[in-house]
């Protein structure tokens, strides 16, 4: 028995480590925290995204919005240009950020599900049988067998881990300077001050007496404020919409593709292992 235990040490080191990883990803509370995670990273996207589509409307009808000068028309919605092509930019990126979110969901009902389990306990149990017991000319199945076991206990914890790097990521080293809920209601107040902006032309324009539309048309003044009225109610809300890109873009896109890279070369690693 001694000899037993000093000959095939490593191999009861890796018996004891994939078992209790089988039963760990059966039992463990991970998986549900792990969904719950996701759940309300896709819900916080969807909000943002609507307040971005919301802001992009607001400013498109501002952007149809025409006063009269003599021998020219000014458009008052040409000063809001480029932060509608920002608006636009930024409802793409909130776009590929809820798609990767949809892929990951994906991802971990797929390796949380119990077919995935079950089939992982029973590649675990031949793994440990064949473990010690060899069988004729069986090296190079052996050696794909265990490999393929090793990337799906890989699988089963990496993708469920995901979900916290995000959240441990935003929350101590990306929140303080990138809060996402203290950005949208940023960007939603912006929407209300260009919306507001836009009821008080259209209503002045339905409401002003013939006198008083034949003067407005001399009034430089008039054109002046109202397009500085447009530029202080968007004031700032290229910083937000940019801050909001950074950090999506952080949390959606770029630590998913570091994951990959990490999976890639973790795949490489094992399929170059000698045999066990």
């Amino acid at each position: 028995m001694k000899n037993f235990l000093i000959n095939n040490f490593n191999k009861i080191l890796l018996s004891i480590f994939t078992i209790s990883l089988v039963f760990l990803g059966i039992s463990f509370t991970i998986d549900g925290n792990a969904k719950q995670l996701i759940d309300d990273s896709f819900t916080q996207a969807i909000i943002v995204f609507g307040s971005a589509k919301a802001l992009n409307a607001v400013i498109s009808l501002a952007q149809g919005t025409e006063l009269s000068l003599p021998f020219f028309v000014v458009a008052i919605g040409e000063v809001l240009d480029p932060v509608n092509d920002l608006v636009e930019q930024f409802s793409l990126v909130m776009l590929a950020s809820m798609i990767s979110l949809g892929i990951q969901k994906i991802f971990l009902n797929f390796v949380t599900n119990g077919i995935y389990n079950y089939i992982l306990f029973f590649m675990v149990i031949v793994f440990n049988i064949w473990l010690y017991k060899r069988f004729k000319k069986d090296n190079k199945l052996r050696d794909i067998f265990f490999k393929v076991v090793f990337v799906l206990l890989f699988l089963r914890f990496a993708i469920p881990m995901i979900s916290y790097v995000n959240d441990i990521s935003y929350n101590y080293f990306v929140k303080e300077e990138y809060n996402i809920e203290k950005l949208n209601k940023s960007i939603v107040k912006v929407k209300d001050d260009v919306s507001r902006v836009n009821e008080d032309t259209l209503q002045a324009k339905t409401q002003s007496s013939i006198f008083d539309k034949i003067v407005e048309k001399f009034d430089k003044d008039y054109y002046s404020d109202k397009i500085e009225e447009y530029t202080k109610a968007v004031d700032n809300s290229s910083e937000y919409i940019i801050d909001l890109i950074i950090v999506f873009v952080f949390q959606t896109i770029f630590l998913p593709i570091l994951f990959l890279f990490v999976l890639y070369w973790f795949v490489k690693s094992i399929f170059k292992m000698k045999n066990i």
